[in-house]
């Protein structure tokens, strides 16, 4: 013959209200707190591309400044080489060294060829 037997156990009367409710409120402690995390995430997210996007305007910035400061400094220097070949000509030095410093071309029986 089988017998059964009956497993009792005690409870408190809002043992399963109290337990469910824990158990609700755990829950919504854990929505709200991975809420509060994605919105905190969203926030650092969107101040990070703020602060990218400002640093990017400033760069761009300083770029278009040192390209056109590159391209003065070309055209300046341009103007330079060109001075440098009309002060070096040939002619000037020659129009130079006889008006200040008296200086005049050798006749052909002034010069004297050493050969080594």
């Amino acid at each position: 013959m089988k017998t059964k037997t009956a497993t009792t156990t005690t409870r408190f009367p809002n043992q399963t209200v109290a337990s469910r409710d824990s158990v609700i409120a755990i829950n919504l402690i854990k929505t709200n707190l991975s809420t509060l995390l994605l919105f905190v995430g969203v926030i650092i997210s969107a101040l990070s591309i703020v602060y990218v996007t400002n640093m990017t305007r400033s760069l761009n910035a300083n770029v278009e400044q040192t390209l056109a400061e590159r391209n003065n400094l070309h055209v300046q220097w341009s103007q330079l080489l060109l001075e440098k070949s009309t002060l070096t000509m040939q002619a000037r030095v020659q129009r130079i060294a006889e008006s200040k410093m008296g200086m005049v071309i050798p006749d052909n029986k002034s010069v004297v060829i050493v050969n080594e």
